[in-house]
């Protein structure tokens, strides 16, 4: 499905002049590839019906004032920068880097606070001063962050600002026209304009951070939202080198990353200079279709710190303090991890039926995506449906992955990149999505995984792999040699 999607992208690239696509001087072709790279995903992936399965709500969660909390300047004023209450963060005047979070971002629970995997788990090994920023919104300030943020608060950071005056969007119509014919998919011209003016009014005030800050690089995870390409502008207007990174398997086509054909010599401004990747294969998917004239937006191999964490260092703090308690409920049961993902069916049929007829010693472990976490309740009510009872979800969405893969015998998911996480364990994975069979091809080839569509080949290939020795996982996707984050470091420094 993602080289259907990709082909359908690159088709409008080769039908008109996107580099020409311009907004106040800015190629804004980025934003329609994120859009329309959602459309047919949500086409071909989220939203497709497997069968009869029964579908869940598939927003994202929702914050409530009730979080609401107070906030202190810290720093020069005219920055905006704010210490939560519970924040405990310090004015950085000249940080080396500037690292930016999401809330959504601080998914495991540690006694020091919340800790964002990806996000963290860098800064914890960077060489030299750094800040981390979040944009300040009272109702997710509250809760404590395992490692600190100071929060921008934009209606402070705007002063003296000179913003830019609506721009057009020059060759819409004619790209618009492209779209459709290639993809069958509308674009919004409203709303296309209102995104790139808050991106302008967003890079802007990040510009003037930056300048002030005077950072070398700039980091952060998942580039391709309105936010995420402003601070990318931003950067490319004051100078810092921007990096973005790998947060899951990208495979080896993915709309915003992968295939940059048409991508110009100096690269997109609202894309980022670099990609840090876990592994060499993720850099070589990027590199493999992009502009060979392009200078920016290549892939490097850094490592996955947070599995490094765990590999190499103390990852003691993220052992919750039931874990035991946990580990003994447990005993005596075959452990199955599933990795759910953000779709419109996310207990498909075949998963749902292989639930329904397996041995009573298996456990299912379903873990809920960590933007639908809210959904559990509709998901425990379709499993009491269907007659299901020997699952548990509460522990399996909020203990630490990496608990969970130490626990487990086997691992299974529609297409989720938990499957490189868990080789790195020693589990094997089955699919029960097509889009995984592609995505995870050289896995099925090397027997990390197996494609499982319907519910006895899901329970077949469990039993095969229970009923023999476990063996290591041959897996190379995630770079976990000695020294790999802190050779990332120096890459991003001196570019």
């Amino acid at each position: 499905m993602q080289a259907e999607a990709i082909a359908i992208i690159n088709a409008v690239e080769q039908a008109c002049d996107t580099t020409a696509l311009t907004y106040r001087g800015v190629c804004y072709w980025p934003l329609i590839r994120l859009r329309l790279w959602t459309a047919l995903m949500q086409r071909m992936v989220i939203g497709k019906k497997t069968g009869e399965g029964d579908t869940v709500s598939n927003a994202g969660p929702s914050f409530t004032t009730e979080a609401a909390a107070a906030a202190e300047l810290i720093g020069p004023p005219a920055l905006g920068l704010l210490r939560g209450e519970n924040s405990g963060a310090a004015f950085v005047a000249n940080p080396d880097i500037v690292f930016f979070a999401r809330p959504e971002e601080h998914s495991d629970r540690t006694p020091a606070g919340m800790f964002a995997k990806i996000l963290d788990s860098v800064i914890e090994r960077a060489p030299g001063p750094w800040a981390k920023i979040e944009l300040a919104d009272p109702r997710t300030i509250g809760f404590r962050r395992a490692t600190p943020s100071q929060f921008l608060d934009l209606s402070r950071a705007q002063a003296g600002v000179a913003f830019d005056p609506p721009g057009t969007l020059v060759g819409f119509p004619d790209v618009a026209a492209a779209v459709n014919r290639a993809g069958d998919v509308s674009l919004d011209q409203g709303r296309m304009l209102t995104d790139m003016g808050k991106i302008f009014y967003f890079a802007r005030i990040f510009e003037k951070l930056l300048r002030t800050l005077g950072p070398k690089a700039f980091i952060h995870s998942v580039y391709y939202h309105p936010v995420g390409m402003a601070w990318m502008l931003a950067c490319r207007w004051a100078g810092v080198t921007s990096v973005d990174l790998q947060h899951g398997r990208l495979g080896p086509h993915h709309g915003l990353y992968t295939d940059l054909i048409a991508a110009p010599p100096d690269g997109y401004d609202l894309m980022p200079d670099r990609i840090w990747c876990w592994g060499s294969r993720t850099a070589d998917d990027i590199a493999r279709h992009k502009n060979l004239l392009c200078r920016r937006h290549g892939g490097f191999s850094g490592g996955n710190a947070w599995l490094y964490k765990w590999r190499y260092g103390d990852a003691s703090a993220f052992t919750p303090s039931d874990a035991e308690a946990f580990r003994a409920r447990l005993e005596g049961s075959r452990v199955i991890l599933v990795s759910l993902q953000p779709l419109d069916t996310p207990v498909s049929p075949p998963l749902l039926e292989a639930m329904k007829a397996a041995p009573p010693d298996w456990i299912w472990l379903l873990r809920l995506h960590p933007l639908r976490r809210h959904t559990a309740p509709e998901i425990a009510a379709l499993l009491a449906r269907n007659g299901v009872t020997r699952f548990e979800m509460e522990n399996a969405t909020t203990f630490p992955l990496f608990t969970l893969l130490r626990l487990a015998d086997h691992h299974v998911t529609a297409f989720s990149s938990v499957v490189v996480e868990a080789a790195a364990f020693d589990l094997r994975t089955s699919l029960t999505a097509p889009e995984g069979e592609t995505i995870f091809a050289p896995e099925v080839e090397n027997d990390t995984c197996r494609y499982t569509p319907t519910g006895p080949a899901l329970l077949a290939h469990i039993h095969d792999v229970l009923s023999g020795e476990r063996t290591p996982v041959r897996s190379d996707f995630i770079d976990m040699t000695d020294g790999v984050v802190d050779r990332a470091f120096s890459t991003v420094l001196n570019s």
